[in-house]
C-alpha cells in the first residue's frame, strides 16, 4: 500500500507533503519565501540533476529540488 504523504526536500530541507502534490506545493510546505519569486519568474526550481522544473511538476518520493534566491541589494 503506498503512503499518503511523501518525503521530499526543498533545498535539502526535508518537507511533507501529500502524494499527487506539485512543485509549487512543496515550496509553500517548505516556508513560502520560495514560491513568490518562483512564481514571477525571477528563480528558477531544478530538479536534483540540474534541469529546471516547473511549478507544476510531479514529485515522486525523495525528490530533491534546488532553487536560488536572487541576492538582495
Amino acid at each position: 500500500m503506498e503512503k499518503e504523504r511523501i518525503e521530499v526536500f526543498v533545498n535539502d530541507r526535508p518537507v511533507m507533503v501529500f502524494r499527487g502534490l506539485t512543485v509549487k506545493h512543496a515550496l509553500i510546505a517548505a516556508g513560502g519565501d520560495l514560491y513568490g519569486p518562483a512564481l514571477d519568474g525571477d528563480v528558477a526550481v531544478r530538479d536534483e540533476n540540474g534541469f529546471v522544473i516547473g511549478l507544476e511538476g510531479a514529485l515522486h518520493d525523495g525528490a530533491r529540488l534546488y532553487v536560488a534566491l536572487p541576492e538582495r541589494r
